[in-house]
């Protein structure tokens, strides 16, 4: 099942935050979610699609909930 293509850019801009935040590169996150960098860098330029196995795996690396990850709640300091 593919997340259209608003939900891609609102996932995109949540791993770019993520990633900024927590001071790491594609290629760490890519490779710590079983991802090549190549994969990570199309999806975040939206040239491919995240899957929502994506997103579950980003959701547990990041320890955030996969609802932060589609936008659709804010990120709350645990």
């Amino acid at each position: 099942m593919s997340l259209v293509i608003s939900e891609q850019r609102v996932i995109a801009r949540r791993v770019r935050g993520l990633l900024m935040a927590n001071h790491l590169t594609q290629r760490e996150l890519a490779e710590s979610i079983g991802m090549s960098e190549q994969a990570m860098s199309n999806k975040l330029r939206g040239l491919k699609n995240f899957t929502l196995r994506d997103v579950s795996r980003i959701a547990d690396y990041f320890d955030v909930s996969t609802d932060f990850v589609l936008g659709r709640e804010p990120l709350e300091v645990k």
